[in-house]
C-alpha cells in the first residue's frame, strides 16, 4: 500500500515538474516518451533523487567545511 501512494505523491511531483518546465502539452508528451519512458511517475522520482543528491552534496560540504575551520583554531 504504501508503494502505491509514494508512486501517486511522484506522478503528482513529475507532472507538476513537467507543466512548470515545457508548458505546451505536445511538448511534455514528446519529453515523457523519450526522456521518462511515458511515466510521470519516473519524473517524479528522477526529481526527488536530483533533490536529495544535491542536499547530499551540501550537507558533506558544509561539514567537512565546519571540520576544516574548527581545525585552524
Amino acid at each position: 500500500m504504501e508503494f502505491l501512494l509514494f508512486d501517486i505523491i511522484q506522478a503528482g511531483f513529475g507532472r507538476l515538474y513537467l507543466f512548470i518546465r515545457y508548458r505546451k502539452k505536445e511538448l511534455i508528451n514528446i519529453v515523457l516518451e523519450e526522456k521518462y519512458e511515458g511515466s510521470y511517475s519516473n519524473a517524479g522520482k528522477l526529481l526527488s533523487l536530483s533533490f536529495f543528491a544535491v542536499l547530499f552534496g551540501v550537507l558533506i560540504i558544509g561539514f567537512l567545511g565546519s571540520v576544516f575551520i574548527t581545525s585552524l583554531k
